[in-house]
């Protein structure tokens, strides 16, 4: 063997190694990209099989944005809230976790206290964030589920139906409080649920 093919020999014999690596390096990120994903497949499940259910009264928005594709723009009673008028905690920031504890009253669920950390108890307390705070104790809650897409076409007639008050969504609630629509109700009977996957 001469002193070339020596040298090709070498050159060469490392290429399949290099390919190898390659490959499982590839095989290996599209696993924990899967994996990922069944994640969060698998935690919107869950959240959506919690058996803490509210009932949330919601309220007209204006104006809509037709850019969007169809969806509802939710805002809810309980994204208004004034410090100083139910018990529990004060002195909220903006940008600071809130949880709204809320009791059934009627067809749906009020809130009755405001919270910095969860509360121990079985009470369904819902998590928000406290986007902003007006005149010093006027606090606008944000929930992450301000709006709900629909069925091509339906947008306007449920926007009309939101604004005439015959809307209200059930909400699962997970264990810390966080929320995930799990229905939207018309005169209390579900038009829309969410699918598990």
């Amino acid at each position: 063997m001469s002193l070339i093919d020596t040298i090709m020999t070498r050159i060469a014999a490392p290429a399949p190694r290099r390919a190898y690596a390659f490959i499982l390096a590839v095989f290996i990120v599209f696993l924990a990209q899967a994996a990922f994903l069944v994640s969060m497949i698998w935690d919107r499940a869950a959240l959506l099989q919690s058996e803490t259910e509210v009932t949330l009264a919601i309220e007209p928005v204006d104006p809509r944005d037709l850019f969007r594709g169809d969806y509802v723009i939710l805002r809810y009673e309980i994204s208004q809230l004034e410090e100083g008028k139910l018990p529990g905690d004060d002195g909220f920031e903006e940008g600071q976790d809130i949880h709204v504890c809320l009791e059934e009253q009627g067809a749906v669920w009020k809130p009755v206290s405001l919270h910095r950390a969860q509360p121990e108890g079985d009470g369904a307390c819902i998590l928000g964030l406290v986007d902003r705070i007006v005149a010093g104790r006027l606090l606008h809650i944000t929930y992450g589920i301000e709006s709900y897409f629909v069925p091509e076409g339906t947008g306007l007639a449920l926007e009309h139906q939101r604004n005439e008050g015959r809307l209200t969504i059930r909400v699962a609630l997970g264990e810390n409080g966080e929320p995930a629509i799990k229905a939207l109700l018309l005169d209390g009977e579900a038009i829309h649920e969410e699918p598990l996957f």
